[in-house]
């Protein structure tokens, strides 16, 4: 995972955003926004306590507890991360942690951000630099996982992408295990959003033993660079 990262679950009551109106017209006389919208309640109250959470890695636990409170109203089953500061700027991700249904949720709070100094707003999470990806090793259980040495495949049904991954000692006992931690790689490479909507399913397999079998099989580390070249074409 990144280091150094604030990652804030948001475990609250899921609502329905639709038919939020735009912020300017959301406005009352005094420049905030009316109490219906949980989502700009929160930028609201965010923009006039932004300076509190420049400190945040001072005391994870208590700004975690602040922002949950303040948060709560928005949906079930989001995540905030918040990077430290890297010259002046402190990159806050609002994150559907990969489930599909709070995507539009996720664009809906991002949209209504405001323009903050000293902050900038991203939605999901972004693909990791390749050279960060490269020397990761995730662990699941006793099982490493090193997306140097992970393989993948890639089925193509028409319009639509399959991926199989390929690792070292995949057993029926520490298949979940890895299926996870083989998911959190796929999403640092290929970011939040592209890993759930432009690769329709993921399968783990354990690796061939048969050298002759991985010629047909792309290192782990290029699939960004298929993902991206496979929807190019269909544009």
């Amino acid at each position: 995972m990144k280091p150094q990262i604030l990652i804030i679950f948001l475990f609250l009551g899921q609502i329905s955003c639709s038919g939020i109106t735009e912020k300017q017209n959301n406005k009352n006389m005094f420049g905030l926004f009316k109490k219906g919208d949980p989502i700009e309640n929160f930028w609201t109250w965010f923009s006039e306590n932004e300076k509190t959470y420049r400190n945040f890695q001072d005391n994870p636990d208590k700004y975690l507890n602040e922002l949950l409170s303040k948060a709560k109203k928005i949906s079930d089953g989001l995540a905030i991360e918040l990077e430290p500061s890297k010259d002046g700027i402190i990159n806050m991700t609002i994150s559907a942690d990969g489930v599909a249904d709070l995507f539009p949720v996720v664009h809906q709070i991002v949209n209504k951000a405001p323009t903050i100094t000293g902050w900038k707003v991203y939605a999901f999470r972004q693909r990791m630099p390749a050279e960060k990806v490269k020397g990761m090793v995730l662990k699941a259980q006793n099982h490493e996982l090193n997306p140097d040495k992970m393989k993948f495949s890639p089925i193509v049904t028409v319009d639509t992408l399959d991926i199989i991954i390929y690792a070292d000692d995949i057993t029926e006992e520490n298949y979940n295990q890895v299926a996870y931690g083989g998911l959190m790689l796929v999403d640092n490479i290929l970011g939040e959003y592209d890993c759930v909507k432009k690769v329709r399913s993921y399968d783990f397999h354990n690796m061939p033993p048969n050298a002759d079998n991985l010629t047909d099989l792309f290192p782990l580390l290029e699939l960004a660079t298929y993902v991206d070249n496979f929807h190019n074409r269909k544009k």
